[in-house]
């Protein structure tokens, strides 16, 4: 028993530092770590901070709408990795022309209350969507993550998006 278990610890440690060889010796390695390194330096968790639409979107928000409250979390992952919510009011043009861009469906009041609970990230604010289901129009695609909610009283937009 004994030679086998010094056996193995001799693969593990061999396989590991022929991994450790494999990363140095490969010229993507710098450009990996400082990659990691950008990423650190980008990850992080915004509220209501007007930055958080350039992030989400990559763009000035529309003059045609106001950004009431907002979060938007990045993580430190080499890939894209993030989660956004937004409250806003918007022109009923560009609330048609969201819906319209995001190829969203209407879903029906007891599918709305359903999709609350099973898209809802733990992340989300208490701010978003804050009444009852039956107070919003909901809008959403199939094997999409996020979905949009229209207050029917106010016309405030809430919309959420995450890439995990």
């Amino acid at each position: 028993m004994r030679k086998f278990i010094k056996w193995a610890l001799i693969v593990v440690a061999s396989t590991v530092a022929l991994l450790v060889v494999l990363c140095i010796s490969m010229s993507d390695t710098r450009r990996f770590f400082l990659l990691q390194a950008t990423n650190a330096a980008r990850a992080g968790t915004w509220e209501d901070d007007p930055k958080n639409w350039f992030r989400a979107f990559n763009e000035e928000p529309p003059a045609d709408v106001s950004v009431v409250r907002s979060k938007y979390w990045r993580s430190n992952h080499f890939t894209d990795e993030f989660v956004y919510y937004f409250e806003v009011q918007a022109s009923a043009a560009w609330r048609d022309a969201f819906l319209k861009k995001r190829n969203v469906e209407l879903i029906s009041p007891p599918a709305a209350a359903t999709y609350r609970m099973n898209n809802h990230s733990d992340l989300a604010p208490d701010w978003f969507v804050p009444g009852p289901a039956e107070k919003y129009d909901v809008w959403d695609k199939a094997g999409h993550c996020g979905s949009i909610w229209m207050d029917k009283t106010n016309g405030h937009v809430f919309f959420y998006d995450q890439q995990v």
